[in-house]
């Protein structure tokens, strides 16, 4: 399994700032499946302590206008929550490491621009099924994080299997 670890800037405006992808070997008859790794289960507390910071900016000019009606900073700022804190990503790497190397071709580690713009969401809130879901790292038998971790990802656009060995599972 090859980690690629990007550093975030010197002063970074907070700690929640790593963001993780994983490329599975094969999932679901599928390969090398991208998901987005993401901390689930943010409290409400948590969320008002980032209200404020200047941690959101404006929207990205190429939106549709359409995608900006109901935009908040809170959907914003819990995009934001979804990311990991420096030790944290490195925990769930090793985690990771230990547990499915050899189910990941490639784990990146990387910084979020900030400030988030006004408009994007969490990808907690995408509905699963049919093609999409959510891998739950966290129920799985000797996960001992102190925090939720799960893989968003969308077989949609993925080649099919040839072979298929089960690519990380809650087993």
């Amino acid at each position: 399994m090859e980690i690629l670890r990007l550093d975030a800037p010197e002063k970074p405006l907070c700690d929640r700032i790593y963001v993780l992808g994983a490329t599975l070997k094969a999932f679901r008859g599928k390969r090398h499946v991208e998901t987005h790794i993401i901390r689930h289960g943010a409290t409400d507390e948590e969320l008002a302590a980032l209200r404020g910071q200047g941690l959101v900016g404006p929207p990205d000019p190429a939106m549709p206008a359409a995608l900006l009606e109901g935009a908040t900073e809170d959907r914003a700022l819990a995009c934001l929550l979804e990311a990991f804190t420096a030790e944290e990503s490195e925990a769930l790497a090793a985690w990771l490491e230990q547990r499915y190397a050899d189910r990941i071709e490639k784990l990146v580690i990387c910084p979020l621009d900030l400030p988030v713009p006004l408009g994007v969401g969490p990808l907690g809130e995408i509905p699963e099924g049919g093609q999409t879901g959510f891998i739950r790292f966290d129920a799985a038998p000797g996960y001992d994080l102190p925090f939720a971790a799960r893989a968003f990802y969308d077989l949609s656009a993925q080649a099919s299997a040839e072979a298929s060995p089960q690519g990380p599972q809650n087993s």
